[in-house]
């Protein structure tokens, strides 16, 4: 693993610094990967509870394991230096809004154009 700048751990990301610059990268690529390592650690003990046929438990797998590639897609995104960015437009997804959801992947704008857009069509996901 590739070894990310030491940060303060009272270091937080702001709006009035260089949009994902290397403090902020570091930033998001260890909130991530605390996020990955909660869902890694939530499955071992969910798989000494449940077992594989567990229909009930079923959802809660898929849900964990998309979770978990999203996560991954994060994590690449920020080694290919496009971590931040509006999959929809290009532009700047926003700090604070990473800050609130490390998992967005469309700015405010595109998120709620595709919203509407999806409620105007009545598309599932």
């Amino acid at each position: 693993m590739e070894e990310s700048p030491k940060l303060s751990e009272h270091y937080v990301p702001s709006e009035d610094e260089e949009y994902m610059n290397v403090k902020q990268l570091g930033y998001f690529s260890s909130k991530l990967q605390l996020m990955l390592a909660e869902l890694e650690k939530q499955e071992l003990e969910d798989n000494a509870y449940y077992s594989d046929e567990d229909s009930e438990n079923e959802k809660l797998i898929k849900r964990r394991k998309d979770r978990k590639e999203k996560i991954k897609d994060a994590l690449e995104k920020i080694k290919l230096g496009i971590y931040g960015y509006c999959e929809g437009t290009g532009e700047e997804i926003g700090i604070e809004r990473l800050k609130a959801n490390p998992l967005a992947t469309f700015c405010i704008e595109e998120q709620e154009r595709l919203e509407k857009e999806k409620n105007v069509y009545n598309v599932d996901d």
